[in-house]
């Protein structure tokens, strides 16, 4: 059964929770920690104290088959965006999750998410992928749907239900075929523009700012961990060094080049 997380700490994660609970989730007889369990469906809405990146702890004490964390994002641009993104680790974990580990990344229902806030975009918000990082990085899919980047738009009721409902989207996933990307800025432009345009799932993308913890080691998590597995790849804007490397990968696990 998926899960989506609410963080009191966090108040882009509260305006979400409070969307869902006053128009779709109804609260149970179960608590979790301090609060109640609510129900949707198919789906549990559950509330947690901590931070959501630092909530490796909540595989063990609230199994799931999909954690969806309703979030704020944060960047010093301060530009309006909505986002999707996966959670992983390429080098030292700085942010939750352990060194170079991935969570399993639901690339169907990732997509259902992005094209949802796509189809509903509002105005002055920008709408992407981003790649995946930060914590937590259980063995489990793990996505992230959010809000950014400031405090005006944290507290944006709009905003807030908008990604409030693509959460609600992506409980079905896409019936699409799924790719891993490598290189690109931390927004995946490219791999955004090819997942709206042409319908392919992205999992794990890698930035071009992890090229020097990227190794065959984590290319193959991409793989493996991306969910269901990939059947394309697309990289841009790397080295002959790295798309050599994601090259050989690919033609190991048989991922055709997506374009």
């Amino acid at each position: 059964m998926p899960t989506i997380v609410i963080s009191k700490r966090d108040p882009a994660s509260n305006l979400m929770g409070r969307y869902l609970t006053e128009n779709y989730f109804e609260k149970t007889e179960k608590t979790f920690g301090n609060y109640h369990v609510f129900e949707y469906k198919n789906a549990d809405l559950i509330i947690i104290d901590s931070e959501h990146i630092y909530a490796d702890w909540l595989a063990e004490r609230y199994p799931s088959d999909l954690y969806i964390f309703a979030s704020r994002h944060s960047a010093e641009s301060g530009i309006p965006c909505l986002t999707v993104h996966t959670t992983g680790n390429w080098g030292d974990a700085m942010y939750g999750g352990e060194s170079r580990t991935l969570a399993r990344a639901p690339a169907q229902h990732m997509l259902a998410a992005l094209q949802y806030l796509k189809e509903h975009q509002i105005d002055g918000f920008s709408v992407s992928y981003e790649v995946t990082h930060h914590g937590p990085t259980p063995d489990v899919p793990v996505m992230f749907v959010e809000v950014g980047s400031t405090e005006e738009q944290w507290q944006n009721e709009e905003a807030a239900a908008v990604v409030a409902e693509a959460i609600l989207a992506a409980l079905e996933p896409v019936d699409a075929p799924t790719a891993i990307g490598v290189g690109g800025g931390h927004y995946a432009p490219r791999f955004t523009q090819i997942a709206l345009k042409k319908g392919i799932a992205f999992g794990h993308m890698a930035p071009k700012y992890a090229f020097d913890f990227l190794d065959e080691y984590m290319l193959r998590q991409a793989v493996e961990k991306t969910i269901p597995r990939p059947e394309y790849y697309s990289v841009h804007g790397a080295s002959d060094e790295i798309k050599e490397l994601v090259e050989e990968i690919a033609q190991e696990y048989g991922l055709k080049k997506a374009k």
